[in-house]
């Protein structure tokens, strides 16, 4: 049933919650037999109660007995006899406050299960959300504005929050309250009754047109708000870029187009969202004046009988009305459900391949063996690479901007997969390894060294793993980072701040080799990692390198040949080939590309 209701993907996450379901269910059932209450009890109280006269009166309701084989006899069955009108009131308005006291009590413990069950389902989904955004690679976010991403993280996901208890109980609830005062009015006159739901499929039909409309403007709404919350990350992230070129009435421009066709597009989903419920609020207010003409003219009814049965078809609206609101809610619900679930179902390019092996760590050789790669088909940005590496070797890699350096280092760890030739650690190919075993064995330092907004002890223990203070504090000297972190007030549980913005780069830089040391791998990835820093900071970070020549294999990308002078290999990149390699000296000899890039670099 759930799968039908809400489809398949969300319902999953739903249904291990079904206790949770079934009492929300059940308290929202017998909250809605509590509402039928008022319409037994104003009948006597306008006939009987509201009497001027002091002599005894009977407390009667319309009931229904039955006869031998199938049939029914409309009655009236006493529940007080003899009562004077005062004391009836007195009776009716407990009674009246009692069932309104339960039906509170059961609808506020109903809407709790309810909130329980549809939190406890979008914390889940939350959560394999975040788990699907590590795992998808690198190459899924190449086309994808990160702001739309976090948009349907975060806003779809509390729409889908806000509607699953909702409509789950609603669709339980209202039709049986529906239920249970049509037949109290079919009870009371079933001739005026089925007047009243002939009208029932011209209202079906007008909210099935109004519900399409608003599951297509509800997609672009939300499509339209993702554009606005990338758009907000984007200044936020490049507001120095922003300034110092001074395009902020640009960027203001740009983002008011954006709010301008949110604003748009709200405006079309409001028409239809909230036409439905004046269009039904006339249904309504045409229909219950026949309502009083009719029973009154042709029926003879009580004044009470009337009053009783306007409250029960007024009451029958309303959750009618709810049941209509349901609908909206549910197209806007697949909405996001189809946005949220479109990153679910996408399958990561790079994952184990069924009976992957775990990697032993390197002891002997890394090979490149004839690689090609391209981010897109036909376009190839590495080309028939190949080299090998010995173990406690540092091998440098230089070339022009685009060449395809920092590509080549992120095939290392899987990153990304070859798209011809192969990747080998000790003779195995590192697809055939688990990703944990591969990537457990190597630390990668980044050019921008992105810290997290934590203490700098936590940044460098982010392994994961209870290392002693002794421990990281060695990691930090050998890292030549230290010295400044024992300058702070809070030394080790200075907060860095987000992505690392209250220290330098070459602190940074410095801290992020402290975390890859901390790892203790067998392979240490730097890509540019001198790049943009002042001297001071650059000779800190060569010191940094020099503690690891010979205790690690060392893989280096840098534009900085001072950094390099020192690697046991130099290649030569250009146009996603190597054109070159040997040591420093060779090349320097060899008078070719890298003499060339020596001299431009230390010609002054």
């Amino acid at each position: 049933m759930l799968d039908k209701i809400l489809g398949k993907d969300i319902a999953t996450y739903v249904k291990t919650h079904r206790g949770l379901i079934i009492l929300a269910i059940i308290l929202s059932a017998i909250s809605s037999l509590f509402i039928l209450i008022p319409a037994y009890l104003l009948k006597p109280l306008v006939d009987e109660g509201m009497k001027s006269t002091s002599e005894p009166v009977n407390w009667t309701i319309p009931w229904l007995t039955f006869h031998y084989p199938l049939s029914f006899k409309k009655t009236e069955l006493t529940i007080v006899e003899g009562i004077s009108p005062n004391h009836l009131l007195g009776l009716l308005a407990c009674i009246a406050f009692i069932s309104v006291i339960f039906k509170s009590i059961t609808r506020y413990l109903s809407e709790l299960a309810g909130a329980a069950f549809s939190n406890r389902a979008i914390k889940s989904l939350r959560i394999d959300l975040a788990e699907k955004f590590i795992t998808l690679p690198l190459t899924f976010y190449h086309k994808r504005k990160s702001g739309e991403l976090i948009a349907r993280a975060t806003a779809d996901l509390t729409v889908m929050q806000g509607y699953i208890s909702n409509i789950v109980i609603g669709l339980v609830q209202h039709p049986l309250t529906v239920l249970v005062f049509i037949a109290y009015l079919i009870l009371m006159n079933y001739k005026l009754t089925l007047l009243v739901i002939i009208s029932g499929p011209l209202i079906v039909g007008l909210v099935r047109l109004f519900g399409r409309k608003v599951k297509k403007h509800s997609t672009r709404v939300q499509d339209a708000t993702a554009e606005v919350t990338s758009s907000y990350q984007e200044i936020l992230l490049l507001l120095k870029v922003i300034k110092g070129f001074c395009r902020g009435k640009y960027e203001s421009a740009m983002f008011k187009k954006l709010a301008d066709n949110l604003y748009k597009n709200i405006m079309h989903w409001n028409r239809w969202q909230l036409g439905i419920g004046p269009m039904m609020d006339a249904s309504v207010f045409l229909i219950v004046p026949g309502i009083l003409l009719i029973g009154k003219i042709y029926f003879h009814h009580t004044l009470g009988e009337i009053i009783s049965m306007l409250y029960a078809f007024s009451a029958t609206y309303a959750p009618i009305k709810k049941l209509v609101a349901i609908n909206i809610n549910l197209r806007t619900l697949q909405g996001a459900t189809r946005r949220v679930f479109d990153i679910m179902h996408t399958v990561p390019s790079i994952q184990d391949k069924p009976g992957a092996r775990v990697m032993p760590r390197l002891k002997d050789t890394i090979e490149f063996s004839h690689v090609d790669f391209c981010y897109e088909p036909g376009k190839l940005i590495l080309s028939d690479i190949s080299f090998s590496v010995n173990a406690g070797e540092m091998v440098a890699f230089v070339g022009s901007t685009g060449a395809g350096k920092s590509t080549l280092l992120d095939l290392i760890p899987r990153f990304y997969d070859v798209h011809s030739g192969s990747i080998t650690i000790d003779g195995m190919d590192i697809r055939d390894a688990t990703l944990g075993s591969l990537r457990g064995q190597i630390a990668t330092v980044s050019q921008e060294s992105l810290l997290f907004h934590e203490t700098i002890a936590n940044n460098i223990n982010y392994n994961g793993d209870h290392y002693t203070k002794e421990q990281i504090q060695n990691a930090a000297k050998t890292a030549q980072a230290h010295d400044f972190i024992m300058s702070f007030p809070e030394k080790y549980e200075t907060i860095v701040g987000d992505r690392g913005t209250l220290l330098s780069g070459g602190q940074r830089q410095r801290i992020a080799i402290a975390r890859a040391i901390l790892k203790d791998p067998a392979i240490i990835i730097l890509d540019e990692p001198a790049s943009a820093l002042d001297p001071e900071s650059e000779l800190l970070i060569q010191e940094a390198i020099e503690n690891l020549l010979g205790q690690r294999t060392v893989f280096i990308v840098s534009h900085r040949l001072n950094t390099i002078r020192r690697a046991d290999m130099i290649y030569v990149l250009e146009g996603g080939k190597i054109v070159e390699s040997g040591t420093h000296e060779k090349l320097i000899a060899a008078n070719g590309r890298y003499k060339n890039l020596f001299d431009i670099q230390f010609r002054h």
